[in-house]
């Protein structure tokens, strides 16, 4: 019977000193300052597997902690499309970061990416007098649509064509959307 009644008595004064303590606890956790809305909490990139995620990641300049600013996402978003259209989605679209805030603050971004396929070559063509030079470029049909090769190619048939006296290499490229494919011209003259 004792225990029955001590039980009881912790029981009552337990419920009496959550009762009284509770709500005012509660209420400075209300009243204790959040983050500021506009500093960064996280960054996400939205779309699906085979991204190169951390090559987009590392162009983004934006940062956990930073202050959110306008001009800098949107070069963040172009930087981004840049990044996809270099590794040959050349059809990739990144929308403007959507921004929500938590519930304490802070803000989280979130890039909503569709790369879209990787392009590949149709056709590579050398045209002009420097024709016969033809075989330093590296580029094949079938090849990914890599910009930093394409740049490579020009260059180095560029270097070849200017020591037998020619003037220049120009790159020109034509993209087929529909069928993720690009042909490339380097026109010498």
């Amino acid at each position: 019977m004792r225990t029955l009644a001590l039980i009881t008595a912790l029981v009552a004064s337990g419920s009496w000193v959550a009762s009284r303590h509770l709500p005012e606890s509660e209420a400075k956790a209300d009243s204790s300052p959040g983050l500021d809305p506009r500093q960064v909490q996280g960054i996400a990139l939205d779309g699906g597997r085979g991204l190169p995620s951390s090559a987009l990641r590392a162009v983004i300049s934006t940062h956990v902690g930073d202050l959110l600013d306008d001009q800098r996402l949107e070069r963040d978003r172009a930087a981004l499309q840049a990044e996809l259209e270099a590794r040959g989605y050349l059809a990739a679209k990144v929308a403007p970061a959507s921004v929500t805030h938590g519930p304490r603050g802070g803000a989280y971004l979130v890039f909503d990416v569709d790369a879209g396929p990787v392009f590949h070559l149709r056709s590579v063509t050398v045209t002009g007098p420097g024709r016969r030079d033809a075989g330093v470029v590296q580029l094949a049909v079938g090849d990914e649509a890599s910009h930093d090769r394409m740049l490579l190619a020009r260059q180095t048939l560029a270097d070849t064509f200017l020591r037998r006296g020619g003037k220049s290499v120009d790159l020109q490229m034509t993209t087929d959307v529909a069928a993720a494919a690009l042909d490339v011209v380097l026109a010498t003259r």
